[in-house]
């Protein structure tokens, strides 16, 4: 059983780049540690934006990392999976390796047509399907400029079903159909004027998901492109939170007044509501719209407040978390540093082990080759003195016999003389 668990997702980030997670939990008893996460993608499709190799050092039980990769596509991308390898070592510093499941990305810029429908269709169809929103602001422009870039950015691909004017900017209704697919794309734009700064936010509404991101994006980018031409100045993206809250305030104090005794229709949350006017409507729609305003500017105030909060919530955990990480590297850094001077003098021991019993072994063999001379030298005299003796035996059996012969002669001569001496006694 792996001691780890594998979660991955991905988001389509509004430069159309593709930001890619992967998050590993530890789930075993101990800490994992030598974590490194390494991205499978098809590198003709994209480009990635560092190394495709993530190090997460160690992760304690329970906690989980996040590997994020920041991949620009080179074009649309539809149904393509991205893969993963993790590497870790256990507590017993045994090496793994982990293959994740592939995850479809999807990065669609669809083609579009006008699509000719009714404010009333246009509502309809926006209680239903995916929603995306993005914002930015610009300064040196003004709100009648914007609308005009955005009509020639939407030119030949999206309807206008209406055009609403507020207070301080106006509210446009666009529609389009995809070319090749059964899919509609709806863009609710609010463009506005606030504190000298023109705010544009963009709703974008659809049936398929895949290609939603890529729509939104990409009118973005071409909207951004005429407004920079005419040298108004980009001063930030609107955060995804702020738009929806100003998307909303601004819809719902939106309303279209057709004369005394007439319906109006006020826009709230993108549902159509019908109010009857009473005696004093207009007096009421003066004193709404202003409760409205201080409302909205109030839960404005407290959006940016509650933002402010929470960058500096981050900052603080991402300095603590920094903290935190230098002392898991110094500390991971320390036990390395033991762990090598302990590996060292292990080797170093086991190379004066080794010497040693080289030296021995050396030692054992001189002994032995001395002790073999010895024995040769040893058999080599004893056979020169077996040789010496043999032949001083045989020279003094050689002596004995020859002193054996004369011996025998000299008696013969003798037993020859005693018999001549007889004969001649006998004969005298």
């Amino acid at each position: 059983m792996a001691d780890i668990e594998i979660k991955r997702g991905y988001e389509v980030l509004p430069d159309n780049n593709v930001r890619f997670g992967i998050r590993v939990i530890n789930t075993s008893d101990s800490a994992i540690s030598d974590v490194e996460v390494i991205l499978d993608y098809s590198e003709s499709l994209f480009d990635l934006d560092g190394s495709k190799v993530r190090k997460l050092d160690t992760i304690p039980p329970a906690v989980p990392r996040t590997a994020k990769f920041t991949l620009k596509p080179r074009g649309c991308i539809h149904k393509e999976e991205i893969g993963a390898i993790v590497l870790y070592r256990d507590h017993q510093w045994n090496r793994h390796t982990l293959e994740m499941q592939s995850k479809e990305v999807h990065c669609v810029c669809p083609f579009l047509k006008e699509k000719s429908i009714t404010r009333a269709e246009f509502l309809t169809l926006l209680d239903s399907g995916y929603i995306e929103e993005r914002g930015i602001n610009f300064e040196g422009t003004t709100v009648d400029k914007v609308v005009g870039f955005l009509h020639h950015t939407c030119k030949n691909r999206l309807y206008r079903v209406d055009e609403i004017p507020t207070e301080n900017g106006v509210i446009i209704y666009l529609a389009g159909d995809a070319i090749g697919e059964k899919a509609h794309y709806l863009l609710t734009t609010v463009v506005k004027e606030y504190e000298g700064v023109t705010q544009v936010l963009l709703r974008a509404n659809s049936d398929k998901n895949h290609g939603l991101n890529g729509f939104l994006n990409e009118t973005m980018n071409n909207l951004r492109h005429l407004v920079l031409s005419a040298e108004a100045k980009e001063i930030g993206i609107i955060k995804k939170e702020q738009v929806i809250n100003i998307i909303d305030s601004v819809v719902q104090r939106t309303t279209f007044a057709g004369g005394e005794g007439a319906a109006s229709v006020n826009i709230k949350e993108s549902v159509v509501q019908r109010t009857e006017i009473k005696d004093d409507a207009e007096k009421r729609r003066e004193t709404e719209e202003r409760r409205a305003r201080e409302e909205a500017e109030k839960r404005e105030r407290e959006e940016q407040e509650k933002l402010r909060r929470e960058r500096e919530e981050q900052k603080k955990k991402e300095k603590k978390e920094q903290e935190q990480k230098e002392q898991e590297q110094i500390r991971r850094a320390e036990e390395e540093k033991k762990k090598e001077q302990k590996a060292k003098a292990e080797r170093e021991k086991k190379a004066r082990e080794e010497a040693e019993r080289q030296k021995r072994e050396q030692e054992k063999a001189r002994d032995e080759e001395r002790r073999h001379r010895e024995e040769k030298e040893r058999k080599a005299g004893e056979a020169a003195e077996q040789r010496e003796m043999r032949g001083q035996r045989r020279k003094m059996h050689a002596w004995e016999e020859s002193e054996r012969r004369v011996q025998q002669r000299i008696r013969e001569s003798r037993r020859r003389q005693s018999w001549l001496g007889y004969w001649r006694w006998l004969c005298c």
